[in-house]
Order: structure tokens, then sequence, then C-alpha cells
């Protein structure tokens, strides 16, 4: 019962979202399919495959119970959440006139370019591109956790571009760039069998342009593409000790494949997590993600003993270097099994293990930033290419992490902002003196110049 209340909201969700904006990414129409997978599918598949094993994993009926509500409880309040913001307030109508085009332009170019060089220096680290792609679950290597991200620049540098192009129209010669610039993504995504480099450059190309040249896209053509992305990720997961170079093994693993695989299923990890909580556990509130993120951002090479010294600091027990900081070991001990090396706990775990009862108000919060996000980016085109790398982030709020969404969304955002800034203050200090630089507009004595 649940589970169906659960999939008849989120369809009506869907539904009411569509038949209001038609667009294929309003925060709704590609964060409930998410939702509904984790929390409803995954379920469903498991009872129907295996149900004692699924259910005595998830603590019986009662517990499983228990978790369904609440997973629900959260869903519904992150899709209120995005209604609330969505709503219509006051419109900020920002210009993009042909300096900014030619700074916006720059800052893609050089973002590209980084990730590029970044990408080949972790390739030549590791004995070249053979040697990188030549395994299962392969890529390049730096010891610097920044090369290692910086390589996926290019999915700044897409959105950028694209906005650049919004007057002129986007050429061959610039959708050679934007390939370019995703090729890092695409290769690790593809060769490397991993699920956010792919959905990043699908999904953030994709996002940049619909947002910045409106096509109108019939409903069964978005549901049509949401399905074929979703198979290839759940397949890339499925084949990944098949896909490297010179692979002879079969790439015939069916997508259930994934959802099998009980150690490592992310409803009995955030089952798991909820049900560790509320027995012997409390939750962090805040400190294991405000450790995380105050460690991330210092190299290891300035301070090696950043993560023991924070959480020394801080007065917490756990490993910020395994499972993001979630004690998997003292969960075991309350579950009868352990969670597989590389799992993630979804919304529902990590928000609970974070915020315990609170967990709703935070993903409120959460949908409610991306229902805002995308109201202002439909009055505001300067605003598109953030939403449209939140868009394609959201793959790592809903089923990983937060502080896999935070370090990204600061990682990459951060630097695009303070690029543009940059350009736009030199703009200002060579602008014509009879004229002045307003925000992203020319204000000249009299009257004020305002473009659509």
């Amino acid at each position: 019962m649940l589970i169906g209340l659960l999939a008849a909201f989120g369809a009506f969700a869907i539904y009411r979202d569509w038949t209001r904006w038609h667009d294929v990414f309003h925060p709704t129409i590609y964060c409930v399919p998410q939702l509904m997978f984790l929390y409803v599918a995954f379920p469903l598949y498991g009872l129907a495959t295996d149900e004692f094993e699924f259910v005595s994993r998830a603590g019986y009926w009662d517990q499983l119970a228990d978790f369904q509500f609440i997973a629900g409880v959260m869903c519904i309040a992150l899709i209120c959440g995005i209604w609330w913001g969505d709503r219509k307030g006051v419109a900020t109508p920002g210009t993009i006139v042909e300096h900014d085009a030619k700074a916006i332009f720059i800052v893609a170019v050089l973002f590209g370019i980084l990730g590029s060089v970044s990408w080949i220096v972790g390739i030549v680290n590791v004995g070249g591109f053979d040697a990188a792609y030549g395994r299962a679950y392969g890529g390049g290597w730096d010891d610097s956790g920044y090369v290692r991200e910086a390589a996926q620049f290019g999915f700044v540098a897409a959105p950028l571009l694209v906005l650049s192009r919004r007057k002129g129209g986007m050429h061959l010669q610039h959708w050679l760039l934007v390939f370019i610039f995703l090729l890092p993504l695409l290769v690790q995504g593809f060769l490397g069998a991993r699920r956010g480099p792919t959905f990043l450059a699908i999904t953030g190309l994709a996002a940049s342009y619909i947002l910045t040249f409106r096509p109108r896209i019939p409903f069964w053509l978005a549901s049509a593409a949401a399905l074929l992305i979703g198979t290839l990720l759940l397949w890339l997961v499925a084949n990944r000790g098949a896909i490297y170079l010179g692979s002879e093994q079969p790439l015939d693993s069916p997508v259930s494949r994934m959802l099998e695989n009980w150690s490592g299923n992310e409803y009995l990890f955030s089952s798991a997590i909820v049900r560790y909580v509320n027995e012997v556990g409390e939750p962090f509130y805040g400190m294991r993600i405000f450790a995380h993120m105050t460690a991330r951002v210092v190299p290891s090479a300035i301070w090696p003993t950043k993560y023991a010294d924070v959480l020394g600091r801080l007065g917490l027990d756990i490993d910020l270097t395994q499972e993001a900081g979630i004690p998997v070991d003292r969960i075991a001990l309350v579950t009868g099994w352990k969670v597989a090396i590389g799992a993630a706990p979804g919304l529902v775990g990590d928000f609970w293990m974070e915020f315990g009862i609170f967990a709703p108000l935070a993903a409120f919060a959460l949908g409610m930033l991306y229902g805002r996000l995308w109201r202002r980016s439909r009055s505001d085109p300067r605003l598109q290419p953030a939403y449209a790398m939140f868009a394609a982030l959201s793959i790592y709020i809903l089923t990983q992490t937060i502080e896999a969404w935070m370090f990204r969304a600061l990682l990459f955002g951060i630097p695009a902002i303070v690029a543009l800034r940059l350009l736009a203050r030199r703009r200002e200090d060579t602008r014509v003196p009879n004229q002045i630089w307003y925000g992203h507009s020319l204000m000249q004595p009299g009257r004020a110049r305002h473009c659509e």
C-alpha cells in the first residue's frame, strides 16, 4: 500500500508539472523518476525476485513498512519543496549582451582546456591510454584529488559555451568544441563503466541546449530518452567487469543484475541506516558533512592528516575515507549483514544519517533550492548554466550522498562564478566613459537598455 501510494503521488507530480510547464528540465520531471526507481521499483523487484532475502535484510515486515513510510514522506517532502520553490516570484530578467557572450565563451574554452589537460595528465601518470582503460573500471590517476576531479571540467565548459551562442546559434565548430570538452567524461563513463560521468555529460549537455534554445519536446520523446538513459546506466554497472579495451568477455549481463546485488542495494542500504539510527545511533546533525567538506577542500599534500585532525577536533568517531563517513561496521552489528564496498545509501539513508527526524525538512529545503533555481533560470539566462549543472548533479544527491553532490557543486560552480566575475570586472574597467556597466546591462545617462 505504501509503495502504491508513493507511485501514485509521483505519477501525479509528473503529470501536474508537465501539463503546467511543458519543461523537460523542470525538477519534478527528472527528480521524481530517480526517486521512483529507488523507492518503488527497487522494493517491488526485490519482493518479486527473492522475497525472503529482501525482507530479512530489511529487518522483516514491520521495519520494512516503517522504512517505506519514511521514504515516502521524504520523497513527498522533496516534491513539495520543488512546488514551493517554483512558485512565481519577482522576475529579475538578466541580459546577455555581446560583451557577456564573449566573456562566457572565453571562460568555457578555458575550462574545457583545463579539463582535457587534467584528464591527459591522469592517463600519462598510469602509463598511457591502454594502461588506463585496458582493465575493468579503469581510468587515469593523480595523487591530487583536485586534478582527478578537474578532468570533468568539460561539464562546466559545455553549458557555458552553449549559453554564449544564445544569440548566434550553435554551428558545427561549436559542437566540435563541446564534444572535445566532454570527451573525458564520455570516455570515463563508457570505457570506465561509471554512471556519474555518463549522466553528467548527457544530462548537462541536454539541459544546456534545451534551457538556452527552448525547443518543444513531446512528452513521449522525453520519457523515451529518460528510459534509454536509465537503461544505459544500469547496463554499464551490470557489465562493468567486462568493459575495457581488449575485452573478450560478452556484454550480455542484463540490467536486472544490479537490482539483485543485495549487499550493494541502495534501498537496503538506506533501510539499514534508518534501522541503525533509530535503534542505537544518533544522527550527526550536519557535523559529518561539515567535517568532510572542511577537510576535503585542503589538498592532502598540504595537510596529510586532515581527516583525522578534523574528526578529532569535532569528536566524531567515524572514518571519512570510507563510505563518506557512514559507520558501516556498526550498522552491520544491528542488521546482521555488511554493505558492499562502494555502495551508496541514496537520499533517504544519507539524509536520515545526517539529520534524523529532521530529514524531511532537509529534503524539502533541497527541493525548494531546485525549484527556485529553475524558476529564476527561466527569467535570467545567466543562471541557465548553473541550473544545467545542478540538474545533472541531481544523480549524486538522489542516488549517492550529500558529500558527493556538495563537493562537485562547489568544485564546478565556484571557479566558474569567479572567472565570470573577473572577466566582467575587466570589461567594467575598459568601459566607454559615457556608459556605466551595471551588472550585466549597459546603462546610459537618461535611459536604460534592456534586452529580453
